[in-house]
């Protein structure tokens, strides 16, 4: 046998369309509006636009970059030898392009966002809780039966920090997209649909820390991130 046949290779992606190269089209977006747009209250979203906004992300969202996953680490100098050791995980922040509407109702949509996640009006930041959000990407590919979901991410405590700026011009007309970047707290990615990825253990909301009852709650959360004190594993 030939290393890297490609006669091997047919064969072996004729067996299943799972094994079949990934396309970079076919992915669906799943974002909703942040809890506090609902509030009601002064400066709060008018619930048409929010509406039309949260309806039509999905057929906007022209691009997307899927998250990354990185293990952080520290290190121990030994007679010159290094060796490193894993202190925790961090991920990236994803980037979502839009295109933008004549009326611009996306572009809107992410600016009242941010006003209610921290204003410049009166310098005052949101709980984190009414600002954060879940949201799902899900992937698509073309199978015997038509468009089949092969992956799902969850991405956990998410919010947009960034809402990019728009070029204008003289030039030759084009359609306008607008670049949004999101934080988010973890995200899960599995073969099976969102609803059964879940992030544990809870995390301890800022907000928290400022209550009396923060500190059992965080000795929970604490033990939860370690089995052998008695806690479960992350998911």
């Amino acid at each position: 046998m030939e290393p890297n046949s490609f006669k091997e290779f047919k064969t072996m992606i004729g067996r299943s369309a799972g094994t079949m190269p990934m396309t970079s089209n076919l992915y669906q977006v799943n974002l909703s509006a942040p809890p506090i747009f609902r509030k009601g209250g002064s400066g709060t979203y008018d619930p048409v636009k929010e509406i039309e906004a949260e309806r039509t992300i999905d057929y906007y969202a022209n691009s997307i970059t899927l998250p990354s996953r990185a293990v952080t680490t520290g290190e121990l100098n030994n007679v010159g030898q290094i060796r490193r050791f894993a202190t925790g995980q961090t991920a990236s922040e994803i980037n979502i392009q839009f295109i933008l509407t004549k009326d611009q109702r996306h572009r809107y949509f992410f600016e009242q966002w941010l006003n209610h996640t921290a204003s410049d009006s009166d310098n005052t930041v949101g709980f984190y809780d009414d600002y954060v959000v879940d949201m799902e990407i899900l992937k698509f590919e073309n199978g015997p039966e038509g468009h089949q979901q092969t992956a799902a991410y969850k991405l956990f405590g998410a919010f947009p920090f960034n809402v990019g700026q728009l070029e204008l011009n003289n030039e030759q007309t084009n359609l306008v997209q607008l670049d949004v970047a999101f934080y988010f707290e973890r995200y899960r990615m599995d073969q099976t649909m969102p609803q059964t990825l879940r992030a544990k253990p809870q995390i301890l909301r800022p907000k928290d820390l400022y209550t009396d009852t923060s500190i059992p709650k965080f000795l929970d959360t604490f033990i939860g991130d370690f089995p052998s004190l008695g806690g479960d594993r992350l998911a």
